[in-house]
């Protein structure tokens, strides 16, 4: 399995990396914005039934990501509502930190596949 480094990216060239890929499994074409307060959303696709919403976020060290997405993310997800959430993350996740951010985001993500990692 390839060993993907992403360290070489800023954080917009990873979130454009991560669209590219989802707009490719998800079939579907993600709205992109403009850098800058983001209310968190990355990506989103809206349908009639629901919206879908993407962040990314570009960090190394599992333990300040977990705190970032406890305090600050997690808070905008529950008041954006959205029918389905996919976070995407450059750091490694084992099941059991992919679980622990899955519990904070819980109903918006469906399962734990919509955190995805580095692998």
């Amino acid at each position: 399995m390839p060993d993907y480094v992403f360290q070489s990216l800023s954080s917009y060239d990873f979130e454009f990396l991560a669209r590219d890929l989802l707009q490719e499994e998800l079939r579907v074409r993600l709205e992109s914005f403009a850098k800058g307060r983001d209310a968190g959303i990355d990506f989103r696709y809206i349908t009639p039934q629901g919206g879908l919403v993407v962040q990314c976020k570009h960090y190394t060290d599992y333990d300040v990501l977990y705190r970032i997405l406890k305090r600050d993310e997690a808070p905008k997800v529950h008041r954006l509502k959205p029918s389905r959430y996919i976070l995407v993350v450059s750091t490694s996740l084992t099941p059991h930190r992919k679980d622990e951010i899955f519990k904070l985001f819980a109903p918006h993500c469906h399962t734990s596949a919509d955190i995805i990692g580095r692998e």
